[in-house]
């Protein structure tokens, strides 16, 4: 799944033999794992509503082709744009939420649920501020929250998990005046010098600016973010 909303479906044999992902200029890559056709589809957009679908609706295609646009697939409503979105097996495990203005939501993915076939939910989230980016982190990820030349590193765990989808969550980066979050993306080995740096020891917190030797490092990752 990419960031402007293309779905590609490929088989492990297919992707092992195909080369570069084709995508549109400025697109990259948002989510890439394994799974199957029992996947469910959980699809977040700009108007803090879920589309719910399964990987069984798309055939097998190839990396030399844009994908499947799902706004269209699924018949998203008119000027909605797709933001980010999260893929289950069994409703098992808990969806983060960050937002713009610092806040963070811990989410069990079983809120998403439902006992008829419903292809679309409302209130899928906080209405309070825009959302950033969700993730399914698993035990011990982290993920990097960017604003400006801070970086904050959250442990999902310091997050208090609610039932509801469209808790507020708590302000797990504190901001300056007219600063928001820019950026969240996964932590990943290397990212930083010394990660330690960023870890907060509560929050809310403001991070850290990065250190010289770590500009270079997010510039060599790609991070949009960076200014």
């Amino acid at each position: 799944i990419t960031k402007e909303g293309y779905f590609k479906k490929i088989t492990p044999q297919s992707l092992r033999m195909s080369g570069a992902q084709k995508m549109k200029e400025g697109d990259e890559i948002l989510l890439h794992l394994e799974t199957t056709n029992k996947a469910e589809l959980l699809l977040f957009t700009d108007r803090c509503q879920v589309y719910k679908g399964k990987a069984a609706d798309f055939s097998d295609t190839k990396a030399s082709v844009l994908g499947d646009y799902l706004p269209t697939k699924y018949g998203f409503d008119e000027g909605e744009k797709f933001v980010s979105a999260a893929v289950t097996l069994d409703y098992a495990g808990e969806l983060l939420f960050i937002f713009e203005n610092g806040k963070a939501a811990r989410v069990p993915v079983s809120a998403y649920q439902t006992k008829t076939n419903r292809k679309k939910l409302q209130n899928a989230y906080s209405d309070r501020s825009p959302l950033v980016a969700v993730f399914q982190p698993g035990a011990g990820e982290e993920v990097v929250l960017a604003s400006g030349s801070r970086r904050l590193i959250l442990d999902p765990q310091m997050v208090s998990l609610k039932a509801t989808r469209d808790t507020q969550g708590v302000q797990a980066m504190s901001l300056r005046k007219n600063a928001k979050v820019e950026s969240a993306v996964p932590l990943t080995e290397g990212m930083f010098e010394d990660p330690k740096r960023y870890r907060p020891k509560s929050l809310p917190s403001a991070g850290a600016v990065l250190k010289q030797e770590d500009v270079a490092k997010q510039l060599t990752l790609g991070d949009a973010s960076q200014p």
